[in-house]
């Protein structure tokens, strides 16, 4: 009996040590392959704490070595089971969720790319590498430590995205416990059933799946659209035929915040204002977008609807209808973005329109490559794009004397948000105030060109969204509504908006509170139906993601609903009369 025990006991060291070695040389591996990012900075501290951990190891397996002299190696590879392929569903779960989760990002190609690179690192990581080392240790062990290490590397992008979910506060805790948890269950599953253990991790595999479809589904729920032939109708009324033809620009900054927003921050932007009022602007104090993303606010502005049919590329892809009213009043229009990222699977509807690339080709390796870096940052489709040739094709069209009435539609880079991580670096604002600068240069420079090239044109300047500098510096999930006030949500919903007349318009103010009030006020003082702005203005309300957000927290028609500040103005600066 103690022979049987000491043979036990010797053939788990060294089983132990021939996995933590396995996990070891994989992390060194990978840590000089994948590009660098969050799952690199994992495996540099990983592969120092599974160094110490082997040698604690090995130390007890040489006290094992002269206590019980019978000690020997297996020497005889050993091969899986067909059945054992079905544990695949457990790291190539989280796989399955990506895909889901990103189909508008996805071509037929990009979504088989997606799905090998993923499959063969998982083979190769669970199967061939512990046939190899089956040689000297346990096949069982090491397949399972290989199903656990591709578990945690392949779900590193959901580990970081929210650091509030981290255990004990710890990113490296949160990380080490993805890779041990897993490894304990399935391999006391395994070893007690071996069906047992198939069945759970095909049943966790299809929950992902029936979980991320719900949220996919719920995210492009159209059922409460009112489908309408609203160009037919529009188009019909001689009224709103557009009888001053003023070329129209409308410039984005991405991020650019309220001047009050910036006064909480700490920031003094007088000088832009000044500059921007000494050139004929007019600034809408307190305005915001009922959307907080770039996609789901702009491409609102362009079909000028809170409740949208389609994803919100589609519209920004140029087959808004406030694109087509002006391409049926004999406007050209023209689509100018710093990456294609803005674009989707619908057919591009600009009649002029930079980057000349679909999303959709570059969507898988783009995914891919932040899979492997483990954050799925923002600006992962602008990797391949450089700026300069951006603001020098803005330059282009800005200095150019027009030939034809045109709408100039644009979206820059400057300022941006925050990385998005879920927790805001020391120096976040900072950083910030040093990208508003270059904002401000790239602005002015923008207006000048118009200015000097077409001085009769109609210039609006807008932000998307804010920049998220408050609390965790990103969406404001987990957090309780009470703690919730006017400037987290500013920070988020909260838009710059500044508009040059021209001195043919009337000056009819229409109490803009929005922006997605542009187009609606544009074509009130371009027509002669002096009503539109009532009869086109979008709901003032939050469509998008803002239980998420700004964790539940609400404004309608200005006013905050929820949260610290309910029954409250968003902003306490406003150019708007709020409603009774």
């Amino acid at each position: 009996m103690k022979s049987l025990k000491s043979k036990i006991n010797t053939k788990l060291i060294i089983d132990l040590n021939i996995s933590v070695f396995y996990i070891l040389i994989s992390m060194i591996m990978l840590k000089f392959t994948l590009p660098a990012g969050e799952t690199t900075h994992f495996l540099s501290r990983g592969y120092v704490l599974a160094a110490s951990t082997l040698l604690i190891l090995f130390i007890i397996l040489v006290i094992f070595s002269f206590i019980y002299k019978n000690f020997k190696i297996k020497k005889k590879f050993d091969l899986p089971k067909i059945n054992d392929f079905f544990l695949l569903t457990l790291p190539m779960s989280p796989v399955c969720g990506y895909l889901i989760l990103n189909l508008e990002y996805l071509n037929f190609i990009g979504f088989i790319y997606l799905t090998i690179i993923p499959l063969i690192f998982c083979l190769f990581f669970c199967f061939v590498m512990p046939v190899l080392l089956s040689y000297f240790g346990s096949l069982n062990m090491l397949m399972i430590s290989g199903l656990s290490f591709s578990f945690t590397i392949l779900n590193m992008p959901l580990i970081t995205e929210n650091p509030n979910n981290h255990f004990f506060n710890s990113l490296l805790v949160t990380q080490g416990l993805y890779l041990i948890i897993p490894f304990i269950i399935l391999y006391l599953v395994y070893s007690l059933n071996k069906k047992i253990a198939y069945t759970v991790t095909i049943v966790f595999f299809l929950m992902g799946i029936v979980q991320n479809s719900f949220i996919f589904f719920l995210k492009n729920d159209t059922s409460e659209s009112i489908v309408q032939n609203r160009l037919e109708d529009f188009l019909q009324n001689e009224d709103n035929k557009i009888i001053k033809k003023n070329n129209i620009y409308i410039l984005v900054y991405e991020s650019y915040p309220n001047l009050e927003t910036l006064d909480y921050y700490g920031y003094d932007n007088s000088k832009q204002i000044n500059f921007l009022e000494n050139n004929n602007f007019k600034i809408y104090h307190g305005a915001y977008s009922n959307g907080g993303l770039s996609v789901t606010s702009t491409s609102r502005v362009l079909e000028i609807n809170g409740k949208l049919d389609k994803d919100g590329r589609h519209y920004l892809s140029g087959n808004a209808f406030s694109l087509e009213i002006f391409k049926n009043n004999g406007f050209k229009t023209i689509g100018l973005f710093k990456s294609p990222y803005f674009f989707g699977s619908s057919p591009i509807g600009w009649d002029e329109y930079y980057p000349k690339a679909n999303i959709k080709d570059i969507g898988g390796k783009n995914i891919l490559k932040a899979l492997y870096q483990g954050y799925f940052r923002f600006s992962i489709f602008e990797d391949n794009y450089d700026y300069s040739k951006y603001l020098d094709l803005k330059n282009k069209y800005l200095k150019a004397v027009p030939s034809e009435p045109r709408l100039f539609y644009t979206h820059n880079g400057y300022p941006g948000h925050s990385t998005d991580k879920g927790k805001c670096r020391s120096d976040e604002k900072q950083r910030y105030f040093k990208r508003l600068k270059t904002a401000n240069l790239e602005m002015k420079k923008d207006i000048n060109n118009i200015k000097q090239s077409d001085p009769k044109s109609l210039i609006v300047i807008l932000s998307d969204h804010g920049p998220y500098l408050t609390k965790n510096c990103t969406g404001l999930i987990g957090y309780k509504k009470k703690t919730i006030n006017r400037y987290d949500i500013q920070d988020r919903y909260g838009t710059f908006l500044a508009i040059n007349w021209p001195e043919n318009y009337n000056n009819i103010d229409n109490n803009i509170q929005i922006i997605q009030d542009i187009f609606p006020t544009i074509l009130s003082k371009i027509t002669k139906n002096d009503k539109l702005f009532d009869e086109l203005k979008v709901e003032r309300k939050f469509f998008d993601r803002f239980q998420t957000k700004t964790a539940g927290v609400n404004v309608l028609n200005g006013i905050i609903i929820g949260g610290k500040d309910h029954g409250k103005p968003l902003f306490k600066k406003r150019s708007y009369q709020l409603s009774n």
